[in-house]
Parts: structure tokens; sequence; C-alpha cells
């Protein structure tokens, strides 16, 4: 089971983009398409008709493991 942080722009704009938490540990733990990404790692993830993209820390600010940064999260 994964833990989630989240920063604080994360956090002001999961209500505005009606983010679901479970889409966003699914994209991390599942996720159809993962590369490099300047702010950490980018994942994306097909959700019913929507696909999750989801920014997050995967070294600088895990401090356990299991724990995961989520810097932004975003439905195509």
């Amino acid at each position: 089971m994964i833990r989630l942080k989240l920063t604080v722009h994360f956090q002001g704009r999961m209500p505005e983009r009606n983010i679901d938490l479970d889409h966003v540990k699914d994209a991390i733990e599942r996720p159809d398409e993962k590369k490099p990404d300047p702010r950490g790692v980018k994942v994306k993830k097909k959700v019913g008709e929507k696909t999750i993209v989801v920014v997050y820390s995967e070294e600088k600010f895990r401090d356990k493991q299991g724990q995961f940064l989520i810097i932004t999260a975003y439905y195509l």
C-alpha cells in the first residue's frame, strides 16, 4: 500500500480538478505510461473515459518506502 504526501499546489487544485486519490494511487502503482519529468516522474493512467496524469517525486522527497510526494495531477 502506498501513502501520499500532497504539495500545497496539489491540495489547492484537487477540488478544482475533482481529482480522485484512488486514481492517483492506481496511476502510480499501475501506470499505462511512465517517464521522467523535470519535477520527478510523470505517469498516465486510463480511468474510465478519462486519463489521469500524475507528477510525483520519487527520490528527493521520498522519506519512507511506499510514500510519494504528489506535485500535481489532472485529467485529460
